[in-house]
């Protein structure tokens, strides 16, 4: 797995400098196509015996505004990015998560950010980040607010035997090769067999890609909070972890290690579903 093409998510509220300066470090870094993309869509005003209506003048001024913003995000683009062969722009007027779920296609990676936490407070105007790593098809880097590119000097992987996490250990390789330290991490209220042999079957997986790594078990009841502290009582800089091993619903409603991640707005995540 090679990150050839990466796609940025540009707020299309707010402010994306920090996050677009990542992503274009990244490529240069990887030597890789860097798009750039935002989305918006009008809200609609009103509920009539027909369904969702929108009053024409609204929306009229609605769609001039939205399109002056996104000629700003695409100068701002280009201004950081560069507008040469490695850089590429990408627009929508249609609800944000939707839109930039169908356009991660293009990209072998997608780069966005939790800004509003592990739900964003307009679907017409952010995007909701669980739905994104569930729905992508890609792997999604999670960029920490103000965080500045270079090699993971500590990457943790969260692992669980699931297909997710599995899958993301295997499109995190190009990160992790470039990491310094690697942590393969399990949680759990009590240590098995099972458990172990996983851990010891990823980190010599690792290792057949010439990457070192350690593995741990940490036995306790609050798994996702267990895990957070020992990320940060290692200083990582890098989280890699399945998303969502039990349903989108359970973990609203119960937590879980995905929401808690989400939360972590200072931590870059990789995660895919």
């Amino acid at each position: 797995m090679s990150f050839n093409s990466i796609l940025v998510h540009m707020e299309f509220d707010g402010i994306s400098n920090a996050r677009l300066q990542y992503a274009t470090d990244m490529a240069g870094d990887l030597d890789a196509l860097l798009i750039g993309f935002a989305a918006t869509a009008v809200r609609p005003v009103h509920i009539t015996e027909m369904g969702v209506e929108t009053d024409d003048t609204y929306r009229e001024e609605a769609v001039i505004r939205n399109r002056k913003r996104f000629d700003d995000l695409k100068a701002e683009f280009f201004a950081t990015a560069g507008d040469g062969p490695n850089s590429a722009w990408r627009q929508s007027e249609d609800l944000p998560t939707r839109a930039l779920t169908a356009n991660a296609r293009a990209a072998d990676l997608v780069i966005s950010g939790t800004p509003h936490g592990a739900i964003p407070g307009d679907i017409y105007r952010a995007v909701d980040p669980g739905d994104l790593v569930c729905d992508s098809g890609r792997p999604v880097l999670f960029v920490a607010e103000g965080a500045v590119f270079r090699h993971p000097h500590c990457a943790v992987i969260g692992w669980k035997d699931t297909p997710e996490a599995r899958r993301a250990v295997a499109f995190a390789l190009p990160f992790l090769q470039l990491s310094k330290r690697i942590l393969v991490l399990s949680v759990g209220e009590e240590k098995n067999g099972g458990a172990e042999e996983g851990l010891n079957d990823v980190v010599r997986f690792l290792m057949r890609h010439g990457i070192d790594a350690d593995g741990k078990f940490m036995a306790g009841k609050n798994g996702p909070e267990n895990f957070v502290e020992t990320v940060r009582a290692e200083q990582a800089d890098l989280v890699v972890t399945g998303a969502y091993g039990h349903s989108r619903m359970r973990e609203r409603i119960f937590g879980g290690f995905t929401r808690t991640l989400l939360m972590q707005q200072d931590l870059n995540r990789l995660m895919i579903g």
